[in-house]
C-alpha cells in the first residue's frame, strides 16, 4: 500500500508565486492522477490559465478567493469545488486577510499548463 507522508514532501514555487506541495503524481506511484495542495498568500492569486488537453478540479480547504472561469467569476469558501473543463480560461485570488489553501486534482500525471493574459 503506498502511502504519501506530508512530512517528507517537498513545497515548491507554483504558478503566480504560491507554494505548491505535491501530494500525488507519478514520482509518487500514480498512474494517471495529480493532486497538489496550493497556497495562496493573502492578495496574491492563481493567474489565468488553461490546461490543454485535461480538466482540473479545485477544492477550497481554508481561506476566501474569487474565483474566474472563463467570464463568469464567483466567491469560494471551504468546502467549495471548482470545475474547470479542458482549455477553459480559469485563475484565482485570495480576497482575506489569511492565507488559502486549495487541492488541484488533475486527472493525468502530465499536467499541461498555459497562461493567459486577462
Amino acid at each position: 500500500m503506498p502511502v504519501i507522508r506530508r512530512k517528507d514532501m517537498s513545497t515548491d514555487e507554483g504558478l503566480g508565486g504560491n507554494s505548491v506541495q505535491s501530494l500525488a503524481r507519478a514520482e509518487l506511484g500514480t498512474e494517471s492522477l495529480t493532486v497538489s495542495e496550493v497556497t495562496v498568500p493573502p492578495g496574491g492569486s492563481i493567474p489565468l490559465h488553461t490546461h490543454p488537453g485535461h480538466e482540473e478540479v479545485m477544492v477550497v480547504s481554508e481561506g476566501t478567493l474569487q474565483a474566474r472561469l472563463e467570464d463568469e467569476t464567483t466567491t469560494v469558501v471551504v468546502g467549495d469545488t471548482v470545475i474547470a473543463p479542458d482549455g477553459e480560461t480559469h485563475g484565482m485570488t485570495n480576497t482575506s486577510d489569511k492565507p488559502a489553501k486549495i487541492l488541484a486534482i488533475f486527472p493525468t500525471t502530465d499536467v499541461q499548463r498555459q497562461l493567459v493574459e486577462g
